[in-house]
């Protein structure tokens, strides 16, 4: 016979002995307390308490207290086993084990000396949820178990994603949807008892999936997120661009810049008119048996301007309208007048809940700052619109304008002909100032004539005479 059996075929041999069996099912990491209390009330304190636990053919006391008061507790820092001494005065010897482990199952025995001996034999089971891998990249497949120790696990059992029910413990392509806490259920004695466990994803974390959009106003800079699992950094980055989900790639804006790492976000410095699309973020890293794994992750960018139209001349009418590449996914509009005061204070009024908004005739008051606030539940987005006279306003301040610059030109032509007839008042005065002396200009050609003619008369005299050397013509 075994020394177990001995020892509790002795303990039933006692007068009054009770031996009863209970079941107490608690999950991996909880606060089990196996229940040990003298119904009848027959026992007198003090009482010695002893507390053990069947190891195969063994039983290994876990806590025990004899009558003089002293405790004794296997060497462990700290002990996790305790019966609470207060509770003696109600007959109540429960064993309290915290923290409990999946080693922890097995059976325990509670003996009671009193005037009597009562001896309990209680079943802890424990459950554990756990992955099978328990850490996974992208596109990999696991399992998810609920495990009971000791015995058979449990045939109804519920499992929980993130809180939400789900209908399968089996993932053939896992997903960062997939990523977080589990949980399963088991119902035991009216009670739902549940045990949890995380499940890692290594790929990219942010964003989870490919219907992540994002949303940006002309002119304004835009993140798109590529956010690997912490600690993971692939071994090559690639960003591309398509104008959907089957069109060619299209070149990458130029103010379009990211960096290799652990954080692989892009950013476009100014988004232009024509940047919208689909962005991919792709990397490649190793998976648990060494081989290569591609994740990416797809993202659209919508980008978001105002639109304005009014007429070619007269005080005609302005129309702004709300524009996006892609507004499938927008409930609301609403168009805000956005006006400032001293100190830069700022004003917001609501004007209208349309996608367009129309001013009937524009004035100065009509200039400056609007903005359309687009969104959804999920999504809120604005994009500003400057409003300018020169450009749209046949009011007060444009009338001025023109004004002014009528003005300038006006001046310019009567300056231009001042030059002119100033230039001709002159050529007239000189004329009239040779006309006035006709006598003394006679004189002074005919003096300048004959001086002339003298000048060559003496040139004349002075040549030699052809023929004869020795003479001198006179």
């Amino acid at each position: 016979m075994t020394p177990f059996m001995i020892v509790l075929g002795l303990a039933l041999v006692f007068e009054g002995a009770q031996c009863r069996e209970r079941e107490v099912l608690v999950a991996e990491g909880s606060v089990a307390v196996m229940p040990c209390v003298d119904e009848s009330s027959a026992l007198s304190y003090p009482t010695a308490v002893y507390w053990s636990r069947r190891v195969g053919d063994v039983l290994k006391t876990v806590w025990r207290r004899e009558k003089s008061g002293l405790e004794f507790r296997p060497v462990r820092d700290p002990p996790r086993a305790n019966c609470p001494v207060p509770n003696f005065g109600k007959a109540d010897y429960s064993l309290h084990i915290a923290g409990t482990t999946y080693e922890d199952g097995g059976e325990y025995f509670c003996e009671v000396e009193g005037k009597t001996r009562m001896v309990k034999v209680i079943v802890l089971r424990v459950i554990r949820a756990s992955f099978s891998p328990a850490i996974v990249v992208e596109g990999s497949r696991t399992e998810a178990k609920c495990d009971v120790s000791p015995g058979p696990s449990y045939k109804r059992v519920n499992w929980k994603r993130n809180g939400q029910f789900i209908s399968r413990s089996i993932l053939s392509s896992v997903s960062q949807r997939d990523a977080g806490t589990w949980s399963c259920q088991v119902p035991h004695n009216g009670v739902v008892v549940e045990a949890t466990a995380s499940l890692q994803v290594n790929g990219i974390a942010t964003p989870q999936d490919d219907s992540s959009v994002v949303y940006a106003a002309v002119g304004s800079s835009v993140s798109l997120p590529c956010l690997f699992t912490d600690g993971l950094i692939p071994n090559t980055v690639i960003w591309n661009r398509t104008s959907s989900t089957i069109h060619p790639p299209r070149p990458l804006p130029k103010s379009f810049d990211w960096a290799l790492g652990s954080t692989a976000s892009a950013t476009i410095q100014g988004v232009e008119d024509g940047d919208e699309g689909m962005y991919t973020c792709s990397g490649r890293m190793k998976g648990l048996n060494g081989e290569g794994i591609k994740v990416q992750r797809r993202m659209e960018l919508v980008v978001a301007r105002v639109l304005s139209s009014s007429a070619s001349s007269g005080n005609g009418p302005v129309t702004l309208t709300c524009h996006l590449s892609n507004s499938e996914q927008i409930t609301s509009y609403e168009w805000l007048r956005v006006t400032y005061g001293p100190n830069d204070t700022q004003t917001v009024t609501s004007v209208q809940k349309a996608k367009s908004f129309r001013i009937q005739q524009v004035t100065e008051k009509d200039a400056g700052e609007w903005v359309c606030r687009y969104g959804n539940q999920e999504v809120l987005g604005n994009v500003t619109y400057h409003l300018h006279i020169m450009g749209a306003v046949r009011g007060e301040k444009s009338s001025s304008g023109n004004k002014t610059a009528m003005v300038m030109g006006l001046g310019f032509l009567f300056f231009v002909v001042f030059l002119v007839l100033f230039q001709m008042y002159r050529n007239y005065r000189r004329k009239k100032m040779i006309m006035l002396y006709p006598a003394m200009e006679t004189i002074v050609h005919q003096a300048t004539t004959e001086r002339e003619q003298r000048q060559r008369s003496k040139a004349k005299m002075a040549e030699p005479c052809v023929g004869e050397p020795r003479l001198v013509c006179v």
